[in-house]
């Protein structure tokens, strides 16, 4: 249980006391009213959206303050407890402590709705008012405007990418990494926002000079705007002042809600107040209150409470994307790559929509980028390996996880929110997932793993069945007439029917696993490691159509139009499926380890490798 408290700072300070933990040791609700909801054993989470670390200081901190709190405490549900369907449940203290929320109150009076929309036109119509490459600058007393700003993005149809400078200076990313991204998306038209802007100077300077090579070079995107989330500091660069717009964002009166407000200033006045001069407001313009004030940020970013304890955060990746890359094939050109940290795997890759791909990571983060590796947001739905990953919209996806749970989560732009709506406990790795209907958030999901299980969730999400498989789920895709096919760890390959729950055919042909499975119009391929992949006549049932032998392990197939490809050890091979004696373009050396994510998309191809390295290729024209 969570429970929101408004409060009088002095209230607070003088109200509650803590034991180790920040737990509630005992709470004075006759003298304090307000603490009413409060109980002892509750742990104290948040104060006013703030990851906090030690109650008794914070008590001591606020306890000279005029103004009202907001607090949040979560219940406590008694150690030992486990929720099957709580995929976080069961960790242990590091990794709570690494993902702790900042939980924010909901406004029961559906006011709150109205005053964000309200902070999200400020944001769009100061976005207007500033020149391509021109900045917004949000003075932060206390609170986060990424909420705001997610939905001023959404309802302007713009893409925006989060950089959160102390993460960035934790991982010791080089600038001129940082100057690579900067200047692709301003190119491209992107909504750039970094998060505590004033922490890493040399990141303001950097962005100063990519805002100056695109504008030289004429390359810039009329809709490139960057908006940074600021606190006074005496060397703030002065030329990101230049056009620039000045919003204030403070937390609302008694809710949790964010407010900006337009603090248009004067050039000279916005600079003192930029780097901390308290000065006097420009005439008929409202004045920037505790503009020397230093306030204290969570390093977590945009940490938002999910259903069932599932995380969120959308923030910058823990590394950036590496720089655009040249090397070339027979047939295929690497157009980029990108890497989310060096300890870090790529499993699984899909399709979200035109231009922006979905990758899952060994412990448990889902990363959308777009073709020229920049990533978009991420989160993390899982704390374990997510083996497979599906999206039908881009707001809807389903994950395999080595957890053993197989869920389908929806990611709602207006409430911030990733919900799991549904999770399969398989008790057992879970290595497969796909929707029957690609596209169709309302398909049944079918999922598998270890367990030797077939779970088809059927549209109502109320209903599912089972069907006995006798064998390991290695993969799983549909078919265009809504059948799927299975690869097995055994090597046995099946097509079976979801709404029937039934098998309708097997075949035998591979002798080892099968992890490989695509599907594209009537034409099946798998891909084991027995060393061949074949296709297939799946109008009808599993009809061998063709097989190749393949110089290693094939661990990834995927069809479309004309072409196949397929991972096999470390090289990628693409073939016209016309013409199978010869690859038609092919990568050799193209990564480190396996590579089990693989997507083709006209003549665009994106691989996932367990080197940490998605890459970007394109098939030249004129093979």
């Amino acid at each position: 249980m969570t429970v929101y408290i408004c409060a009088a700072a002095q209230d607070f300070s003088a109200g509650v006391k803590f034991s180790t933990g920040n737990c509630v040791a005992s709470v004075n609700t006759k003298d304090f009213p307000a603490l009413v909801g409060v109980e002892c054993g509750m742990v104290l989470s948040s104060i006013n959206g703030m990851e906090i670390r030690e109650a008794e200081e914070e008590k001591r901190r606020w306890e000279q303050s005029p103004g009202e709190l907001v607090l949040v405490f979560s219940g406590g549900g008694g150690e030992g407890q486990h929720d099957e369907l709580d995929l976080s449940s069961g960790d242990d203290e590091d990794v709570a402590a690494d993902n702790r929320l900042a939980l924010l109150p909901q406004d029961p009076t559906g006011e709150g709705v109205f005053q964000q929309s309200n902070s999200a036109d400020v944001l769009i119509d100061a976005a207007r008012r500033t020149v391509p490459g021109g900045c917004i600058l949000i003075m932060s007393d206390g609170v986060n405007p990424a909420y705001a700003l997610t939905v001023a993005a959404e309802k302007a149809s713009q893409t925006l990418m989060y950089v959160n400078t102390v993460k960035r200076l934790k991982t010791r990313q080089p600038l001129i990494q940082a100057g690579g991204d900067f200047v692709k998306s301003l190119q491209k038209g992107i909504w750039i926002y970094i998060e505590q802007a004033s922490k890493s100077m040399s990141l303001l300077r950097t962005l100063v000079e990519s805002i100056k090579e695109v504008r030289e070079n004429k390359s810039i995107d009329i809709k490139a705007r960057v908006f940074l989330m600021c606190e006074p500091h005496p060397h703030f660069p002065e030329a990101l002042l230049e056009g620039a717009v000045t919003l204030r964002g403070t937390l609302r009166q008694g809710t949790g809600e964010v407010m900006l407000e337009d603090n248009l200033l004067a050039s000279e006045n916005r600079l003192r107040a930029m780097r901390g001069v308290v000065c006097a407001p420009a005439d008929g313009r409202p004045e920037i209150s505790k503009t020397n004030k230093r306030v204290k940020i969570s390093h977590e970013v945009s940490i938002v409470p999910l259903e069932k304890n599932t995380f969120m955060e959308l923030s910058r990746s823990a590394a950036a994307p590496i720089e655009r890359e040249g090397g070339v094939g027979q047939g295929l050109t690497r157009t980029a790559r990108y890497s989310f940290g060096k300890k870090e795997k790529f499993i699984s890759l899909c399709k979200v929509k035109d231009e922006c791909y979905a990758v899952s990571t060994s412990s448990g983060y889902v990363v959308i980028i777009d073709t020229d590796g920049l990533p978009l947001i991420h989160f993390r739905p899982h704390k374990a390996c997510i083996w497979d990953i599906a999206f039908a919209s881009p707001y809807d996806f389903s994950t395999a996880c080595d957890d053993g749970a197989s869920a389908i989560f929806n990611y709602s732009v207006v409430e911030h929110e990733v919900r799991a709506t549904s999770v399969a406990s398989f008790q057992q790795e879970v290595f497969a997932v796909t929707y029957v209907t690609p596209e169709d958030p309302s398909s049944i999901v079918v999922s598998g793993g270890l367990s030797a299980t077939i779970c088809v969730l059927h549209s109502d999400r109320q209903l599912s069945s089972f069907i006995s498989a006798g064998m390991t789920i290695q993969a799983l895709r549909p078919t265009q007439r809504r059948h799927v096919i299975v690869g097995g760890g055994n090597g046995t390959c099946s097509l079976i029917d979801p709404v029937t729950s039934t098998i309708l055919e097997e075949s035998d042909r591979h002798s080892k696993k099968v992890p490989a499975v695509a599907s594209y119009g009537g034409v099946g391929v798998t891909g084991g490691f027995d060393k061949v992949v074949r296709l297939w006549d799946v109008r009808s049932g599993l009809r061998l159509v063709e097989e190749r032998p393949m110089p290693e392990v094939v661990t990834a197939v995927v069809a479309h139009g004309d072409h196949i490809a397929a991972c096999c050890g470390s090289d990628l091979f693409v073939w016209d499926v016309r013409s199978m004696s010869r690859p038609l373009a092919l990568q050799q050396n193209a990564w480190k380890d396996l590579t089990r994510g693989l997507v083709m998309d006209n003549n665009f191809i994106v691989t996932a490798s367990a080197d940490g390295v998605a890459r970007f290729w394109s098939l030249s024209s004129g093979t």
